[in-house]
């Protein structure tokens, strides 16, 4: 007798892909952080749906706190990082022909 999944896809692999597609596509999304940094034992897509409000206020209360201690270097960061974007967006633009007099 032949085995049946022998033939299935591995679905691990499939949704490795999906991630890494994902992720390369249109950034991280919510659920993708959410199932890194939560443990497996944990269903937190549950504890949300039980308790929307309670969710609600202690992300807002994390996120409050967050801001007041580390807003400066939050902000610094962020900075940079457009900086950077920004100078690599200008850098493209005048390596080219663009300004030909």
């Amino acid at each position: 007798m032949e085995d049946p999944k022998a033939d299935a896809p591995d679905l691990d692999v499939v949704d490795d892909d999906l991630i890494d597609d994902e992720i390369g596509g249109r950034g991280i999304d919510a659920d993708t952080i959410l199932d890194s940094l939560v443990p497996q034992s944990i269903d937190w897509r549950e504890t949300v749906g039980r308790h929307p409000m309670l969710s609600v206020a202690s992300v807002g209360l994390v996120g409050y706190l967050v801001g007041r201690t580390k807003g400066a270097s939050i902000m610094a960061g962020i900075t940079a990082g457009l900086s950077a974007g920004i100078m690599r967006q200008l850098s493209g633009v005048f390596e080219e022909e663009f300004f030909d007099f």
